[in-house]
């Protein structure tokens, strides 16, 4: 059995209340928990340049954990180059003792580099950055667990000490780390954390990073991440998503993700593919697309990125409702 988890990155126009944005999302993950879903993730954005309204995603687990029953709440993801490690791991040790353990927070290695600006985090080379995201994590491991063996001090020299509140041993078996590289998907294996994908990645990839993380030792569950939408049908499903799926190709072609001198596709179903990898269809075309890519690059938790610009609310409500009542019991 697939499990069914949310991914938002809480995105609207910079004009439009924040205040509304997170009604909306609130509204969608009350749903989600209503209907069975396990996971729901909320990214970290800053100054609205990735189009995120929410900088701090811990806060807004929190606050839908009061308003939730039995989903796991957290963040994918931590951005830990702007933050100190021992900072986030008080602050997930907090959350998670509120929140009753019912916690699923993820972590990464970077963020976009307008954000890192904002932090005075200058880019690094590929293996500065991994290997100071790897101590970050073994920083995290070691305040939660008071165990400080596995940290050799090179960019954070934080001193063994006691943490208060004291964290359950099944912490960091709850926890994530974002993998875009087989290189971060070593890290996740190496120290023992569950592992998320992008929905920019391939089949391919999936397959690589799944490989590098079984062989570093990673043992603990995987998460695919792809855009769904589920219309009553293929064609309605398509008539619905269309606005969002031109909306999203035509920003990811501004952003460089897609070619400048490629031509926008007529047939709304040729803006599906890589990068940008929309799963659109009726329930049984949707579980059908889902199923192969699990058979292409096995996952244990379908990641959904439901919520789009060219959606609207109820349209979201809406396909997300097909999500977990016609497609998930085919999974």
């Amino acid at each position: 059995m697939i499990a069914i988890g949310l991914t938002d990155h809480l995105e609207g126009p910079a004009d439009r209340p924040s205040t509304a944005i997170f009604d909306e999302v609130a509204e969608l993950v009350g749903l989600a928990d209503r209907l069975g879903a396990r996971y729901a993730w909320f990214a970290e954005h800053h100054a609205h340049l990735h189009a995120g309204h929410l900088p701090t995603p811990l806060l807004f687990a929190l606050h839908l954990a009061g308003r939730t029953r039995s989903i796991r709440l957290g963040t994918a993801i931590i951005c830990l180059n702007l933050h100190h490690p021992l900072d986030a791991a008080e602050q997930v040790a907090v959350a998670d003792a509120l929140m009753g353990g019912r916690s699923a927070f993820g972590f990464g290695s970077g963020s976009t580099p307008e954000e890192a600006g904002l932090f005075g985090a200058g880019t690094t080379d590929d293996a500065t950055r991994q290997a100071r995201f790897a101590e970050a994590l073994r920083v995290i491991r070691a305040t939660w667990s008071g165990d400080w063996s596995e940290v050799s001090p090179r960019f954070f020299n934080v001193p063994p000490h006691r943490l208060l509140p004291t964290s359950p041993a099944d912490l960091p078996d709850r926890c994530w780390v974002a993998v875009n590289s087989a290189g971060s998907a070593r890290i996740a294996g190496l120290l023992r954390f569950n592992m998320l994908f992008s929905h920019l990645r391939t089949p391919e990839q999936y397959r690589e990073y799944s490989a590098a993380y079984r062989e570093a030792g990673g043992a603990g569950l995987i998460a695919a991440n792809r855009p769904v939408f589920v219309g009553p049908d293929d064609r309605a499903a398509f008539a619905i998503v269309e606005p969002a799926l031109r909306t999203l190709w035509r920003r990811f072609r501004a952003e460089g993700k897609i070619p400048a001198e490629a031509v926008e596709p007529d047939d709304p179903a040729d803006l599906c593919g890589h990068p940008i990898n929309f799963v659109v269809g009726g329930p049984e075309t949707v579980a059908r697309l889902l199923l192969e890519l699990h058979a292409e690059a096995p996952f244990d938790v379908l990641n959904a990125e439901v919520r789009w610009a060219g959606l609207s609310h109820e349209e979201t409500l809406d396909g997300l409702r097909r999500l977990m009542e016609d497609v998930a019991p085919r999974l």
